[in-house]
Formats: structure tokens, sequence, C-alpha cells
């Protein structure tokens, strides 16, 4: 059962790639679609670092971590911040950027290093492909 976790994670997390490596796709071979695309891409990625940044506060609040409860917070409000009030490339740029930051934190703060090593990798593969689909989608809009 245990084994189970890391093969369902896996995919999953390969799988919520999809969108983010769809979306330059469909701007280069449909760009008639770029005023839906490109808003869809950014309310996609918005959620995904949502969904990342709160899953800082089951391990913070358990390891008693205030600083990551801080990190996580601050991480969403940026993002917010940005969806609302830059043009949506820059958004997507900053998107990108935020998702690769939350990489850097969790492989530098000792509150993650339980963390397996398959998912370290996994996180980081994950978010280089979002990252590079994000600011590839901001260049091709």
């Amino acid at each position: 059962m245990a084994a189970a976790v890391p093969a369902t994670a896996t995919r999953l997390g390969w799988a919520g790639l999809l969108p983010f490596v769809a979306a330059p796709l469909a701007l280069l071979l449909l760009p008639g679609l770029a005023s839906w695309v490109g808003p869809s891409l950014l309310a996609y990625a918005l959620t995904i670092l949502c969904f990342l940044s709160g899953a800082w506060w089951g391990i913070a609040l358990l390891r008693r971590r205030a600083g990551v409860l801080v990190a996580s917070n601050a991480m969403v409000i940026v993002a917010c911040l940005g969806v609302v009030f830059l043009p949506l490339r820059a958004a997507l740029c900053l998107l990108a950027g935020l998702l690769l930051l939350s990489v850097v934190i969790e492989r530098s703060h000792g509150m993650f290093s339980p963390q397996p090593a398959y998912y370290a990798t996994l996180r980081l593969r994950l978010s280089l492909v979002a990252g590079v689909s994000l600011i590839l989608s901001a260049a091709l809009l």
C-alpha cells in the first residue's frame, strides 16, 4: 500500500502538467485561442501555486515553523496581486518565478528535509517544466 503513494504522486504530478504544456502548444497551433488560453493558464498556475503553498501549512503547523506560514502567505499574496494588477504576460512570468522559488525554499529550509527523495526530484522537474511552459506561453501571447 505504501509503495502506491510514490506512484500515485508521480502520476498526479505529471498529469497536473498537462495544462501547462498544452498552453504553449495551443498558442503555437491555434493562436486564435490566445484570449482564452492565456487567462485559463494564469488561473490554473495560480491554483497550483496556492495548492503547493497551502500544503506547507500542514507541515509548518506540525513542526511549529511560523516563518514557513508567513512565507506561504506572502507567496500567495504576491501571486494574487500579480494576477490582479499585472498585465497577463508579466503575471505568467511572475507565477513561473514563484513556482521555482517554492522549490528553492523547499530545498533550503530544514522543515522540508524529511521529504522523500523521489518527491524532491519530482517537485523540481514538475516546477521546471511548469515554469518554462509559463514563460513560453507569455512569449507567445
